[in-house]
């Protein structure tokens, strides 16, 4: 029996509570971890609310990834074993004491020991994503330039450190000083305030010289694109990773042809589980730049396990600056 933030109505936040919850029984091809502490995501908010695109009923425990030590493994599993630190990604159910994972099709990777719980938890999901969007389907090089849009959140941030230890250059957009300011210290060239930006499109074009970046990373969404588009150059490729924003916008797809632009949807979850051993080599490029210093998650605020509600209305308020982690004591 463990400890688990258990969604009893599809309301919120508010509608989040700390119950008993049985784990389930460790199959042979599962393992069970003793969870260290667990990130909070865009999607839990809407899955807490019964918006997210795989639906969940209560009572249910939402939460998409954690980070712990795994303490029993299922006679079928290879290349995990009793004791080892490990990150998973379980899609739901994370926010629990103790969580159990089928991998490959829920992630589960053995993490450094130079990478604590807490940035481990804040890995996977938003790394993994810039990585894959970025550099696999976005096909990002070195001295390519790339918008950023939602900087200071939890992928942006990440997009952030993956674009600079590839060599790219780096325009970043977040909303106030704060955030403003996080982005530029994680390495952006540049940074726009949209608060206090009339016309982004513009803003680009100035920090460009006029020509406009080759790829947009894009997780904010909203009603219109046509900002966002007219900042591309020529060739250039608009990745959709997801809508923050609570709007999904639609697109007239003459648009494409004025710059002869590529709208690239980014699905990182389902391309882990379709191809394993390309996520795993990601995950292994990722920890050997976390170990040179060049990525490392952007952990802007802290809470208790008990917490786990407040949690979740600080990143449904959009008030989160970098990632938010809550943290289980051993």
């Amino acid at each position: 029996m463990s400890r688990a933030v258990v969604c009893t109505s599809l309301i919120g936040e508010d509608g989040l509570e700390i119950q008993p919850w049985a784990t389930p029984e460790v199959g042979p091809r599962s393992v069970r971890i003793d969870v260290r502490a667990m990130s909070v995501n865009f999607p839990d908010v809407l899955m807490t609310r019964g918006l997210y695109q795989a639906r969940s009923e209560p009572p249910f425990v939402p939460g998409s990834e954690c980070s712990g030590v795994v303490a029993e493994v299922g006679a079928e599993v290879s290349g995990l074993a009793v004791g080892d630190r490990v990150l998973a990604m379980p899609g739901v159910g994370a926010f629990a004491t103790q969580v159990v994972v089928s991998p490959p099709t829920q992630q589960v990777h053995r993490i450094p020991d130079e990478i604590p719980f807490d940035e481990a938890t804040a890995f996977n999901l938003t790394y993994g994503t810039a990585y894959h969007g970025l550099l696999r389907r976005g096909r990002l090089e070195a001295g390519e330039s790339v918008l950023i849009l939602g900087a200071a959140g939890g992928c942006g941030s990440a997009a952030i450190q993956v674009a600079k230890a590839v060599g790219a250059r780096v325009v970043a957009v977040a909303g106030g000083a704060q955030k403003c300011a996080l982005a530029e210290s994680l390495g952006a060239d540049a940074v726009i305030d949209h608060t206090t930006t009339a016309s982004l499109s513009d803003a680009v074009k100035e920090r460009t010289d006029g020509r406009g970046v080759d790829v947009v990373f894009d997780p904010v969404g909203g009603p219109d694109l046509r900002e966002p588009l007219r900042s591309l150059a020529w060739n250039g490729r608009y990745l959709t990773i997801g809508f923050a924003s609570g709007d999904i916008p639609t697109l007239k797809i003459n648009q494409t042809i004025l710059k002869g632009v590529s709208i690239v949807g980014v699905g990182y979850g389902m391309s882990a589980i379709l191809d394993p051993a390309a996520n795993a080599e990601d995950m292994a490029q990722l920890f050997a730049w976390y170990r040179e210093g060049l990525v490392r998650p952007a952990i802007g605020h802290r809470f208790s396990f008990d917490d786990a509600a407040d949690a979740v209305r600080l990143v449904h308020d959009r008030r989160a600056v970098g990632k938010v982690v809550i943290e289980v004591p051993a």
